[in-house]
């Protein structure tokens, strides 16, 4: 794990590198832009209760088919849209992205360990030994999310792997939106507007996202890539509940919908 810290870090040594990593700050419940020495202050927000128990309600989902050894396909509460805007472009940049959350700062450290300590163990059987590492792979993870007073909901992690538009984007404009749809039958689909802070190797929430995904990287819903160059912190500005919901009158084949009588709901 450290010669691939090393050898990424120096990548941002340079005066623009530390530019970059300064262009937005913290301060309480305030976040910073600071470009072309000009500041503009955002709010932060936690997520609201529903979206965290959503996401709590996914992650257990899922460790519990990892434990069970199920096929998962897709992971729609890790694997969010996001969309990014460039200096000069018409349209957003699109991207399915992998998030996370961190825990916050008064117990980063002791989860940091809890987690660096799994993946030593992990990293002393071949990559591919997810069977011989299952038990303990789930078990840290399900100790975080049990946990959940523990984690920060005001900020999502991501790390970065290709360095490619969205990374670009970035570097221009700290801005980003993030959508989650969930599945059927109710579709809980969620939009959460961010500030976006970069963060490299040495920083203990970059080695906590790099640690977690560590846990399930050879897990069938993760492209598998272990050298990531940057992570990224994504601020809590705002939100929107997008789940949809019943405009006009029909009825499902499982006749859990009612007919609606032939009347419109206008305020739906």
């Amino acid at each position: 794990m450290a010669e691939s810290i090393d050898v990424v870090a120096a990548d941002v040594s340079t005066t623009n590198g530390q530019e970059l990593l300064d262009r937005v700050t913290i301060d309480g419940n305030t976040v910073s832009v600071h470009t072309d020495g000009v500041s503009q202050d955002f709010q932060i927000q936690e997520l609201p209760d529903e979206f965290v128990r959503w996401q709590l309600d996914m992650k257990h989902s899922i460790y519990d088919s990892i434990e069970k050894n199920e096929y998962i396909a897709f992971n729609v509460g890790h694997l969010p849209v996001v969309g990014t805007w460039s200096a000069d472009g018409h349209f957003l940049n699109l991207a399915n992205k992998g998030i996370g959350f961190t825990p916050r700062n008064e117990y980063l450290e002791h989860y940091l360990n809890l987690v660096e300590s799994a993946v030593s163990e992990i990293e002393k059987l071949p990559p591919h030994a997810v069977h011989e590492t299952r038990s303990l792979r789930v078990n840290t993870a399900r100790e975080i999310y049990s946990n959940p007073d523990h984690l920060d909901w005001r900020r999502l992690a991501l790390l970065e792997i290709f360095e490619g538009t969205t990374f670009n984007n970035l570097k221009e404009n700290p801005m980003a939106s993030v959508l989650w749809t969930g599945n059927s039958p109710v579709f809980f689909s969620y939009q959460v507007d961010c500030i976006v802070e970069i963060i490299t190797p040495e920083d203990l929430r970059y080695r906590f996202a790099w640690a977690m995904r560590r846990l399930f990287e050879y897990e069938p819903f993760h492209v598998v890539q272990t050298m990531y160059p940057y992570a990224y912190c994504f601020w809590v500005n705002g939100f929107k509940n997008k789940t949809p919901i019943r405009r006009y009158p029909g009825k499902r084949s499982d006749n859990t919908v009612n007919e609606g009588k032939g009347q419109i709901d206008h305020k739906a």
